[in-house]
């Protein structure tokens, strides 16, 4: 069935009360998984634009390492599971040492092979999102995990995405490449996450807030509770739909074939 996670990131807003309900509102909604982001505004470049106020909102909303503790405890509390992305390679050990047993890579991070092959060593399992990415990178990072549990996640790094530029054919070339894929998914609404199901998506993710209306840099793009249960239960459906490749006739169909098979005489 296709894992679903709901991507807080920043829209908690540094204020861990609101975390812990966007996690219970996640959990209520279907989500599997509610993701985190773990950077440190230290580790931001001097020459990055606006340098001065990303700087100060990266800080206001700096996971502290008792946060991400607290946080791993109350997920598991709620039958949910923890995730983060980590953005800087010196975080990686760190992150390890909370017991996770998979960790997110961003999409500006996924030609980072340096910070995969360290994740490798530490993590079983790696998601990595393929947006702003040019496709060597992409096969560089594709062959650099080889023989690793690596799900790898097509994305379009634009907020929102229209539909025109989903693109989900990049999925599927993905899978042509012999890896697991997946959906993180920028656009408005669930149309476009429920198709990526259907076509056999392992991995939803997509930015969750409480309300569109609240204040913070992602919340506009995320999608709400309702649209979440929506695809939670369209994840359901799906899988019930899928059945398996060889099965039995049904009883009922059994019948019918009884009635309909020689309706017009001998064709055998």
């Amino acid at each position: 069935m296709t894992r679903l996670i709901a991507e807080i990131g920043a829209n908690h807003m540094g204020d861990m009360n609101l975390a812990k309900a966007m996690v219970d509102a996640a959990a209520e909604a279907g989500a599997d998984t509610v993701k985190f982001q773990s950077w440190q505004s230290g580790k931001l470049r001097s020459d990055f634009p606006d340098y001065e106020a990303t700087r100060t909102r990266h800080s206001r909303t700096q996971l502290s390492d008792d946060a991400h503790h607290d946080l791993i405890a109350y997920c598991a509390s709620k039958g949910v599971k923890f995730l983060t992305t980590c953005f800087d390679i010196d975080r990686v050990e760190f992150l390890a040492s909370l017991g996770l047993d998979e960790i997110k890579v961003a999409s500006p991070d996924c030609g980072s092979i340096r910070m995969i092959e360290k994740m490798m060593k530490h993590f079983p399992r790696i998601i990595i999102s393929t947006g702003m990415t040019d496709t060597d990178d992409v096969l560089r990072s594709i062959e650099a995990t080889r023989g690793h549990d690596v799900i790898f996640l097509h994305c379009v790094s634009l907020y929102p995405t229209l539909p025109a530029q989903v693109n989900l054919a990049r999925m599927e070339w993905l899978r042509d490449k012999g890896v697991r894929v997946g959906f993180s998914d920028h656009t408005l609404g669930a149309e476009a996450p429920k198709l990526a199901v259907a076509l056999g998506a392992e991995v939803i993710e997509k930015h969750f807030t409480l309300s569109r209306k609240m204040p913070g840099k992602d919340q506009t793009i995320s999608g709400e509770p309702a649209e979440f249960r929506d695809i939670a239960d369209w994840i359901k459906l799906v899988d019930t739909m899928r059945g398996v490749p060889v099965p039995t006739m049904s009883t009922e169909e059994r019948t019918l074939q009884k009635i309909y098979v020689g309706k017009w005489g001998s064709n055998a």
